[in-house]
């Protein structure tokens, strides 16, 4: 309920529902004038003016030089203030490591830290975030909010009711425990589900209408935004890709993405072919693959096939507009390249063959980018 209350009080200064909704259009989509938010939010033009007129006189906006169009009025384009507003801290905890970010109201990341976690218990992971935003709240004033990204199952935005790599089996009340120690809203996110709002609020998926993103790493997960709103499930568990089943064994028992694309599995696999040695690790594969290492490759190639037929079952499904391959691992499918597109453009049928494919880096200041984007939108009360 602390951080809750925070939340509330930190929504305060942008006014209501119509405010809100000027704020956000403007600070995803860029400078517009009032005629124009207006046309596009359908408001009447005296709340427009109104609520423009708070946003600026509370800080929160800044008019831009007037624009002289060819007929009408001279307009006067509005913009968000990102330069001296609000700042977001996201953290990314992964079972190795917790990267942290601060960031503007347009989530231009400002500062990175990064602390290694050698206890995954519930207090190690939260003495370690504590440390990272503690630091970034005080080297850098007026941060509104705090979001954290786990790969668990996230309710709320509080609690992490299971998390597997952190060993998390009993509901954690994560928000709660931080909030009370940094005495700023926090809220709590799936960390697939914090990178893709990311994407889709600041990154290469806002240039698309509709688009699904596909990861691969310690585990295998796929997120899909159609029509600006993040397909959920009825559990807030849709985009268990790692469940995803790409063959099948002789017993008849199904063969999972998780089992051929994950990281644990490909060192196993890696390891008993005699790639790799006993101790040798995904460092190392990376290593091999870099060298042209024969069996190093024909490890790529297998979870490069299992993922674009994971890839076409979700084209078949959701038909987005274009797919997004990131995680850790990806650079696995940069090393088998071009076998993933032409695996995946040869199971499409005609009219889905324009399908834009983009690859993201596999480093973790996009995900911790996102856990900011979580905070970011929790502060301007956005939907899910």
């Amino acid at each position: 309920m602390h951080g809750q209350q925070h939340s509330q009080r930190s929504m305060v200064g942008l006014g209501g529902a119509s405010a809100r909704a000027v704020y956000r259009d403007l600070l995803r989509f860029g400078p517009r004038s009032r005629r124009d938010l207006t046309r596009r939010l359908g408001l009447s033009a005296p709340t427009v003016t109104r609520v423009t007129r708070e946003l600026l006189e509370g800080g929160h906006l800044h008019s831009l030089e007037t624009v002289a169009p060819t007929k009408g009025r001279p307009q006067e384009p509005l913009d968000v203030e990102e330069r001296h507003g609000p700042r977001f801290v996201g953290v990314k905890v992964t079972a190795d490591e917790v990267h942290a970010v601060v960031t503007t109201v347009r989530g231009n990341t400002l500062e990175e830290l990064a602390v290694p976690l050698a206890d995954t218990a519930v207090p190690a992971v939260v003495e370690a975030v504590l440390e990272l935003a503690t630091a970034l709240i005080e080297a850098h004033p007026h941060v509104a909010v705090v979001g954290i990204s786990v790969g668990g199952v996230v309710a709320s935005g509080r609690t992490v009711l299971s998390c597997h790599y952190l060993g998390w089996r009993d509901p954690v009340e994560l928000a709660d425990l931080l909030a009370a120690c940094l005495d700023v809203p926090v809220v709590v996110e799936n960390d697939l589900v914090a990178m893709v709002h990311g994407l889709h609020w600041f990154g290469v998926g806002r240039a698309y209408r509709s688009f699904a993103v596909l990861t691969i790493g310690a585990g295998v997960g796929s997120a899909t935004v159609v029509d600006g709103r993040l397909i959920r499930g009825e559990r807030d568990v849709a985009g268990l890709t790692g469940r995803f089943p790409v063959g099948t064994r002789e017993d008849g028992s199904p063969v999972l993405l998780s089992d051929v694309a994950s990281t644990a599995p490909l060192l196993q696999r890696a390891r008993a072919r005699g790639v790799l040695g006993p101790e040798e690790s995904l460092a190392q594969l990376r290593e091999l693959l870099a060298a042209g290492h024969a069996g190093a490759h024909a490890l790529a190639a297998e979870v490069t096939r299992a993922l674009a037929h994971t890839a076409a079952g979700i084209m078949a499904l959701v038909d987005p507009q274009a797919l997004i391959l990131g995680g850790e691992g990806v650079d696995i499918i940069a090393a088998a390249d071009p076998l993933f597109e032409q695996t995946l453009r040869a199971m499409l049928p005609q009219m889905q063959r324009d399908l834009v494919l983009r690859r993201l880096s596999g480093d973790f200041d996009e995900w911790a980018r996102g856990a900011a984007v979580i905070a970011i939108t929790a502060y301007v009360g956005a939907p899910g």
